[in-house]
């Protein structure tokens, strides 16, 4: 399609070619399917508003899904030398029925559009983003079954402070990634609402219903004010946000590999598929997929805000600053889907060392609550106990005494922990760290991984109305 054909004869000179590569989307080639899966919806509402008859809908439908066919896996292809994904998908539809391809963009903006495409976009990414945090939720429920009652530390100033089981802490990580899932279940309910029919800015005098293609579509509902529908980014910015928040907790998940591997800490040993060597030193077996991980989270962070402030400026209505929000959205889900299946094989794949990690959970220092909850009992006040068993680990370090050596002179008949499982098995609060409370912890996270499964099933079924529409169900 010519610049004369596509502005109407407003301009007398074509773009210059540098300012047509300035402005072209390449990236468009991620919403090649929801473009043309909108464009059908849209050819639909338009046979039911009574402006295209069978004949024109049949060779719409027909065109738009070849060209998905044709280009599903070389949508660059299809893209090159055009403007962006809606303009490639017109022109070529219009070589295949010049006198019925010029009629679909009847009632339609390519704001509208771009919002549809991007909302498509959006909902997708949310889903792949739920499929695989339950993927790693899997993994890290697995895990904590096998090691249900193994001691190691657990640190606070990554200094030793009291030690727990490795299923507790794992569960940690489990529930981190949990909050994620249940924020994308809220994002979708805010997600699920259709800009198709909002047009240009203002709507359309053409007897369109919004309702209908947003039905045909999959979506719960349609927008409010056409307006709004087409200048909102907030999902976009919504999806981003999520894409970081699961960076975060990936990455202090990462961290922790990083550091449990070293040979100061021995807890964990990471499988040779998932590790590096040095191309120097013929010993080094390095933890490289932990810090890209760790690493990657950065530029998912940066993505977020790159969108934030592209939008922190403008005014209502549309402006072509929006073009520059898709490319973080789209690098951000696709970035974090990776990094998470990347740990997903990891975790399922990390040794523990037992062995050593009792023994660093074995340092009688971090019994000291333990003891001072003991007192407690006994009628001493908090304060002055703790006071009390502070300078009793003063002395014990300084005098190169065992503590239960220096706190049964103080308080002789005080019972002290044998072990560190003993001293766990005291904390049976709720959600502590004590086996029957973990056991506990790990019914309910089966319970929310099923739940979750559930919900996404539901809405992979509502979204699965896309496929439909280009023919592949």
């Amino acid at each position: 399609m010519s610049r004369k054909e596509l502005w109407s004869g407003r301009f007398r000179k074509q773009l210059d070619p540098a300012a047509k590569r300035f402005s072209s989307s390449p990236e468009d080639s991620s919403i090649l399917k929801f473009d043309i899966a909108g464009s059908i919806a849209h050819a639909n509402g338009l046979r039911r508003a009574g402006l295209i008859n069978d004949e024109a809908l049949k060779c719409l439908v027909d065109g738009l899904r070849s060209i998905y066919a044709s280009y599903a896996d070389s949508s660059s292809a299809l893209l090159h030398g055009e403007e962006d994904i809606h303009m490639a998908v017109e022109s070529r539809l219009t070589e295949m029925y010049p006198s019925h391809g010029p009629r679909l963009h009847t009632g339609r903006s390519r704001n509208d559009q771009i919002a549809l495409d991007l909302k498509m976009f959006a909902r997708d990414g949310l889903l792949r983003l739920a499929e695989h945090l339950l993927q790693l939720e899997g993994v890290l429920l697995k895990v904590s079954r096998r090691h249900v009652n193994v001691p190691l530390p657990g640190y606070t100033h990554l200094q030793r402070a009291q030690p727990m089981y490795l299923s507790h802490h794992l569960l940690a990580h489990f529930w981190r990634f949990m909050r994620d899932i249940r924020l994308a279940g809220a994002l979708f309910d805010i997600i699920n609402s259709s800009p198709l029919g909002a047009g240009a800015i203002g709507g359309t005098g053409l007897p369109l219903r919004p309702s209908y293609t947003a039905a045909l579509l999959g979506f719960e509902h349609t927008f409010e004010n056409s307006l709004d529908a087409t200048t909102d980014r907030d999902f976009a910015l919504n999806i981003a946000y999520l894409s970081a928040l699961i960076s975060l907790h990936l990455s202090s998940l990462a961290e922790e590999m990083v550091l449990w591997n070293t040979s100061e800490f021995g807890f964990v040993s990471l499988p040779d598929s998932l590790s590096t060597g040095s191309s120097l030193m013929p010993h080094k077996k390095n933890p490289d997929i932990a810090e890209l991980v760790r690493g990657k989270s950065g530029g998912v962070i940066g993505e977020l805000v790159s969108a934030m402030v592209t939008v922190k400026g403008l005014p209502l209505g549309y402006a072509r600053d929006l073009q520059t929000v898709k490319s973080p959205l789209f690098h951000a889900v696709d970035e974090t889907c990776s990094s998470l299946s990347m740990m997903s094989l990891l975790m399922d794949g990390a040794g523990f060392n037992r062995k050593k990690m009792l023994q660093s959970a074995s340092d009688e220092l971090t019994y000291s609550v333990e003891i001072v909850d003991s007192l407690v009992r006994n009628g001493m006040p908090f304060r002055e106990a703790h006071s009390s068993l502070g300078k009793a680990v003063s002395a014990s370090v300084e005098g190169g005494k065992k503590l239960e050596e220096v706190v049964s002179g103080l308080w002789p008949g005080m019972h002290f922990p044998s072990s560190p499982l003993e001293d766990i098995e005291m904390r049976s609060s709720a959600g502590g760290s004590s086996l029957s409370s973990v056991r506990r912890q790990l019914d309910a996270a089966a319970d929310a991984v099923k739940s979750s499964r559930n919900w996404l099933s539901s809405c992979r079924r509502r979204v699965s109305k896309v496929d439909r529409l280009l023919g592949l169900k």
